[in-house]
């Protein structure tokens, strides 16, 4: 797999989301360990965080004491509670030094997700090395976790501005996917869909988004995951050389 970057925003939606997303990336949650999941136990205390040692709990706490004195005590059903950012790197990065490359991330979301940021944890017990950055929407004593997700469109353009500011100086490019054809993006998919089928990540809360998302691009899935594939060369048509020795449906052509 090419030596490319993922950059990928989702909500937390629901009640104790956010303490559900924060035990998950301080790797408390001990359902995560059992037979099946991708974590790799004897690698996660190569795990590592960028914005201190405070428990899962702790960060929760200060998540809803911000909230209360923002007047915010009786969130909607539907709030956006969280906004993750995920960043990740290809699976042959394991042997290099990542801090470089995650601590320019967090100074990246710093100056392009607007909130408070609560978490950034650094993952080396999977597939491929990534980090979760795990940001409360509250701006100006609102919470605006769908206006900083915005659209599509929006995520387009913070991945071109992070690629511009991170991640070519490492050397990364964008995925591929656009070059995938139709089946073998469906190929991967299934692949990724099939490697996640005892991962927890089916049993939360967030799982229709990310199948939706696996659906729409699967390429940094399957980075993450570990999973290869391989990009068929695209037809092109027949060669020049080809075209000029063709008879063609006309007249027979006299070759030089």
């Amino acid at each position: 797999m090419a030596a490319s970057h993922l950059l990928r925003l989702g909500k937390v939606k629901g009640k104790n989301s956010v303490l559900n997303a924060l035990k998950h990336n301080k790797r408390t949650l001990q359902a995560e360990r059992g037979a099946g999941a991708n974590i790799d136990p004897t690698r996660t205390p190569l795990n590592y965080s960028l914005t201190g040692s405070d428990s899962a709990e702790t960060i929760d706490r200060h998540a809803k004491v911000l909230m209360v004195q923002a007047g915010i005590d009786q969130p909607r059903a539907n709030q956006v509670m969280a906004v993750e950012v995920i960043f990740s790197l290809p699976i042959d990065r394991h042997q290099q030094d990542t801090r470089p490359f995650f601590k320019n991330c967090l100074e990246w979301v710093k100056q392009h997700i607007p909130g408070v940021m609560l978490s950034f944890d650094v993952h080396l017990d999977e597939s491929a090395p990534h980090a979760h950055a795990l940001i409360l929407p509250l701006v100006d004593g609102t919470m605006q976790g769908n206006k900083i997700m915005g659209g599509k469109g929006n995520l387009m353009r913070l991945i071109n501005i992070f690629h511009a500011e991170v991640a070519r100086h490492y050397g990364l490019s964008r995925n591929e996917t656009k070059r995938l054809t139709s089946k073998a993006k469906e190929s991967l998919k299934r692949q990724v869909l099939a490697r996640l089928l005892n991962d927890p990540v089916m049993r939360s809360i967030i799982w229709p988004c990310v199948r939706d998302a696996i659906h729409n691009d699967p390429v940094p899935y399957a980075q993450l995951l570990g999973i290869e594939h391989k990009r068929q060369p695209a037809y092109t048509g027949r060669s020049f050389v080809q075209i000029m020795t063709s008879k063609g449906k006309g007249k027979e052509i006299n070759t030089i």
